[in-house]
Parts: C-alpha cells; structure tokens; sequence
C-alpha cells in the first residue's frame, strides 16, 4: 500500500467523534499488519462482556494471575482471541504477529495458558475479535480523516487506565477531541 501512512505499524488509530460507526466510535485500534495485503488492528480501549477468569474457566486453563476484563479486539471474528503481551527483544513465545520486537500478538492457547499462570516475562492483555481492512481500504479512510494516526507508545497499552486511553491518545496528538466538528458529505472542521 503507498500513500498516506504507508508506515502504521506499530502505531495507533484514533477514531476521531463522532465516528459514525458504532464498531469504533471512541476506539484506540493497535495496528498490527498493514502490507500491500490489507491491514490488522485491535482495539485496545473497549471491554467485552467477559471476564479474564471466566473465558479461562471455559477454556480449563487453571487462572493463576488476577481477574481483569476481556477485551472486544473488534468487529470480526469476536469469539477468536488473541493474547497481546510483552516478551524478551525479538523472543515471541508462540506463533503469532510481532508488533514490536517486545510486543506479540498470538492465538496460542500455550501463550494463554502461560499468561494465565504468571509465566510471561511481562504484561499481558486478552483480546476477542479484531480490526480489519481490504487492500487500500484503510488508507482511503485515512485520507478521508475517519481515522487519526498516532505513534505507537507502550505507556498507552500498559499505564494508562482502559477508560483514558483514547482521550489519552489524543493528548499525546496535541489536539482534543472537542475540537472535531463532523459537517454533512464527509468533511471534518
């Protein structure tokens, strides 16, 4: 993909308001692939209706770290999760998607059920579903400013409450979301 942002990843989407579409209206998406392919993001600021200990019950993972919300990665595929946690530089546990050379994404059970017994060397969120886009798409919504874009950084995912992290975002661009004014057609002021 060339154009705008032809480097998101690693990197934030922030969906500025109003979003319009209730999949993402006041998301933060963390992008994982963005290739001439299409691209991947997880929402990394919604909870999902389960919680930790109860998706790990129904799985027979034995949970020996503390309780926490599941979160809704996205739109697609909700009921596939995804473990995104910290690693050794470039020493992914499983299979999966490197977003940093310290941040994974995997669909492993193994890498559940190790975050579930306090055995990864670092932090550790668990996603349902995830953000995609065909080839080009993303870019043409870009383009379109349904999404502002913000470098990636760890603080966000790891020290900011669930709650704060889009408006923290936001904070970090320079810019508030009050500041957006959707006009009809398309246009942002």
């Amino acid at each position: 993909m060339t154009g705008v942002n032809d480097k998101l990843v690693p990197g934030f989407l922030v969906a500025p308001p109003p979003m319009g579409d209730p999949n993402f209206d006041h998301t933060l998406v963390l992008m994982a692939l963005h290739d001439d392919n299409g691209s991947l993001g997880f929402v990394v600021n919604r909870k999902s209706s389960l919680s930790l200990h109860t998706l790990l019950k129904e799985l027979e993972i034995e949970p020996l770290t503390g309780d926490r919300p599941v979160l809704s990665g996205g739109p697609v595929s909700g009921t596939t999760g995804f473990v995104l946690y910290e690693h050794a530089a470039n020493q992914p546990m499983g299979s999966g998607v490197e977003v940093t050379p310290s941040l994974s994404l995997s669909p492993s059970k193994d890498v559940l059920t190790a975050a579930a017994r306090g055995e990864l060397k670092g932090r550790f969120e668990l996603l349902l579903g995830y953000a995609g886009w065909g080839p080009g798409q993303l870019g043409t919504e870009i383009q379109r400013g349904s999404w502002l874009y913000a470098d990636f950084d760890p603080a966000i995912l790891w020290d900011v409450a669930l709650e704060q992290r889009w408006e923290d975002a936001y904070r970090r661009l320079g810019v508030s979301p009050m500041a957006f004014m959707h006009v009809p057609g398309g246009a942002r002021a």
